[in-house]
């Protein structure tokens, strides 16, 4: 199942750590097709990832969040903070 496919399906908490591993091997599988075969710096690498750092990432998930009316706001946002959060230091 493709990634954007499982974002529409999540409805448990399993159902995301199962969308969080998919995601983080999508990017390791894209960052290991790019060490052989480089993409152009001008556009998408090779999974479509465009934000390559941590930074990135974050600045681009907050824009979203600030522009998109995609996002419930019922949605538990204090655990979503706390999941983002534990990846700065949770081993």
């Amino acid at each position: 199942m493709e990634l954007h496919e499982m974002v529409e399906k999540i409805e448990t908490k399993e159902d995301f750590i199962e969308f969080a591993r998919k995601l983080r091997d999508d990017k390791i599988d894209e960052d290991e097709k790019e060490k052989s075969n480089p993409s152009s710096p001008y556009g998408q690498r090779k999974n479509g990832w465009e934000n390559n750092s941590i930074p990135d990432f974050l600045d681009s998930m907050i824009a979203f969040g600030e522009d998109s009316d995609s996002i419930n706001q019922k949605a538990n946002w204090k655990d979503f903070a706390l999941l983002l959060f534990a990846g700065k230091f949770y081993e």
